[in-house]
């Protein structure tokens, strides 16, 4: 299983040079998007880990609840969630009216990686500096750090959102 610390190592190791040389365009890309994946696998282990038990990462259901997760419904619920208030459906469906801090900086974070992968993965006319690959680890480090200071309730109901169908 894919450790999200490692991930980010790695990811930071790819811009990691000599004194006096800079990383070409395919470890910097690479890098933001592994930072991105830190963040992406993290919440997967976390959400398994939750409905299925981290104690039963060998069975299938701890394998399906791990894939089932979508990245375009992760970025979804992220943009919901990253409100000063939810909307009125969803503070109904939630029963509350908004998230705390830490899960909204999670949210904030997981955009910002998933758009940062987007262009480094897909744009093939961006050209993508070195501080691009350090914010990006910069950013997925804090993304890590407040998922796992979030309320255990919010990241529940987060989790829940992701795997759920829509905004129905």
């Amino acid at each position: 299983m894919l450790d999200p610390d490692e991930l980010l190592d790695v990811a930071r190791l790819l811009v990691t040079q000599a004194p006096g040389t800079v990383p070409n365009q395919a470890q910097i890309r690479r890098s933001v998007s592994t930072a991105y994946y830190a963040l992406f696998h993290a919440v997967l282990r976390r959400a398994a880990d939750h409905l299925v038990g981290a104690d039963q990462s060998h069975t299938a259901a701890y394998a399906l609840v791990y894939r089932a997760f979508v990245h375009g419904r992760m970025k979804e619920v992220c943009q919901v969630i990253d409100k000063p208030s939810l909307s009125a459906p969803n503070q109904e469906k939630l029963k509350r009216t908004a998230f705390g801090s830490p899960m909204r900086f999670f949210a904030t974070a997981f955009v910002e990686l998933q758009d940062a992968r987007h262009r480094a993965d897909y744009d093939p006319h961006a050209v993508l500096g070195p501080s691009d690959a350090e914010r990006a680890c910069a950013v997925a480090r804090f993304g890590l750090e407040m998922l796992v200071t979030a309320d255990p309730d919010e990241r529940r109901d987060v989790f829940a959102l992701m795997l759920s169908a829509g905004r129905r």
